[in-house]
């Protein structure tokens, strides 16, 4: 009865401080029994993310889930996604982001400034 769990070691919601979590969930919302417009999720300013199928697919923490069931809908967690910084090489420099906005926005006139 004391032999050591199979089960694999999840991290904790929360770090050390207590502050910020350091798991959330990939999930799907849908229509709950008190609330069928989906349109509403928009205002919980939450992570969309695109899905294929065309449902409302979001990265929420726990308390997300909670505040989602609370306002009325239906989540289904599909994954953990741990949090961690972004690799370097996603991040994109201010310079090619000023570069590549000066190249989409070359021939708009401007009022009022330079």
């Amino acid at each position: 009865m004391n032999e050591p769990s199979e089960r694999t070691q999840q991290p904790p919601l929360r770090d050390a401080g207590g502050e910020n979590p350091r798991v959330r969930f990939d999930a799907t919302v849908h229509p709950g029994a008190t609330n069928r417009d989906l349109l509403g999720v928009a205002d919980l300013d939450l992570d969309r993310i695109p899905d294929r199928e065309g449902e409302v697919r979001v990265v929420v923490s726990a308390e997300e889930c909670q505040r989602l069931l609370e306002s009325g809908y239906e989540v289904r967690l599909h994954a953990q996604v741990a949090v961690r910084p972004l690799p370097a090489e996603l991040v994109e420099q201010d310079d090619s982001v000023r570069a590549w906005l000066e190249e989409r926005v070359q021939g708009i006139e401007r009022s009022g400034g330079v």
